[in-house]
């Protein structure tokens, strides 16, 4: 059993389901190569400050890529469509890295000891997971995956403003998979729905008065990089309410209008204004 949930054969077998689709897909249509597929040598070395800087504080984000996938396999090793799509997810968000890094030392935005020693720096913390249960935390990665991939589209328009081949590809490829990712979860989330509305229902109600994106209270200068981000439009609350929170509730075939009537039987928790 996994922790917090009572699961049946036939909940397992669908979640499995759930991930032979989409490893079929990522197999046909989405395999990318990091060293092969991403023209390097057009990396703009003019690329601005504040566009090196957000580049660095994604490759921030994902360099907790051993936290993420440890600590949610723990709650789901013992279901197999999960627990597999976790270790895929894993390989594919280890790529996103390693294009990240390789775009700011082709770029000449960082050099290679600086990266390491940024890299050390946020190793020395450790992300821990901001929910107990495994339909929590698969809700939770609904939002934040299309946040994500949301900021990696935003990130690219900036690439190609200015003028950047390299990291406009990269994007594309890392924005492509975090929408895939965002697919399965989304799609977790709907059997969850379907198995249990109400109980389900509380979770994103509660979830949605917590979330925040991962990690980002344990990378070093976070204030600053936050602005950033901001100033730039990559991400913002306005953006999260606009373009995630709303198109997400209304796939799952929700509302606030009904989390708030569900919170009324549940009065500590408070759907965000």
């Amino acid at each position: 059993m996994l922790k917090g949930e009572a699961i049946s054969a036939e909940f397992e077998n669908q979640f499995y389901d759930l991930y032979r689709q989409f490893f079929r897909r990522a197999e046909d249509d989405r395999r990318w190569n990091v060293e092969k597929d991403i023209p390097w040598d057009k990396a703009n070395p003019n690329v601005s400050d504040n566009i090196a800087l957000i580049v660095e504080s994604f490759m921030a984000v994902e360099l907790f890529l051993p936290d993420y996938t440890s600590k949610i396999l723990q709650l789901i090793r013992q279901s197999r469509g999960r627990a597999w799509f976790q270790a895929n997810w894993g390989y594919e968000e280890s790529k996103h890295s390693l294009v990240l890094e390789q775009w700011l030392l082709s770029s000449g935005k960082r050099t290679k000891k600086e990266i390491d020693a940024f890299a050390d720096a946020v190793l020395n913390q450790e992300w821990e997971l901001p929910y107990p249960t495994a339909r929590q935390m698969m809700i939770y990665t609904t939002f934040q995956e299309l946040s994500t991939g949301l900021n990696y589209k935003n990130l690219r328009r900036k690439a190609i403003e200015q003028k950047d081949d390299a990291l406009s590809t990269a994007l594309s490829f890392v924005a492509r998979d975090e929408s895939a990712h965002y697919q399965f979860f989304q799609d977790g989330v709907k059997l969850y729905l379907k198995a249990d509305r109400d109980g389900t229902l509380r979770d994103i109600e509660h979830v949605l008065t917590t979330f925040r994106m991962p990690a980002q209270s344990l990378i070093p200068d976070w204030e600053h990089r936050g602005k950033t981000i901001i100033g730039e439009k990559i991400f913002s609350d306005r953006i999260f309410f606009k373009d995630i929170l709303r198109p997400v509730l209304n796939v799952l075939g929700t509302t606030r209008h009904e989390l708030e009537a569900l919170a009324k039987t549940a009065p500590e928790l408070i759907v965000p204004a």
